[in-house]
């Protein structure tokens, strides 16, 4: 069962964003790739690089420690599949930014 949270608002984030969020407890990024929204975990699995001081580039989120290249759509590393953020559903319900905090994605292989 769902539990959407409101977190921002439309307008609140900009092409290439990626803010520090906190869902049923849970410290997330959210960002805007483009026009679309993504959630994932806050933390890198690398070293744990806060990804709230990532970047947002060509359909990735980069890890502001090393570089690490993570899929804004899945949460993937670029260059090695078996590496994997937990990623959340987001939404937009009128004018609201909401996050789904069930996780989509589970850290891990595919």
């Amino acid at each position: 069962m769902s539990e959407w949270k409101q977190v921002a608002k439309v307008g609140d984030l900009r092409p290439g964003d990626v803010i520090a969020v906190e869902v049923a407890g849970i410290p997330m990024v959210l960002g805007l790739d483009g026009d679309r929204y993504f959630a994932m975990q806050r933390q890198c699995v690398h070293r744990g690089g806060d990804l709230t001081d990532g970047i947002v580039s060509r359909g990735h989120v980069i890890c502001p420690n090393h570089g690490w290249r993570f899929s804004t759509a899945t949460g993937r590393h670029a260059e090695a599949s078996d590496v994997c953020l937990v990623t959340y559903a987001v939404r937009v319900v009128g004018e609201h930014i909401e996050i789904d905090p069930v996780p989509r994605t589970l850290q891990g292989p595919s």
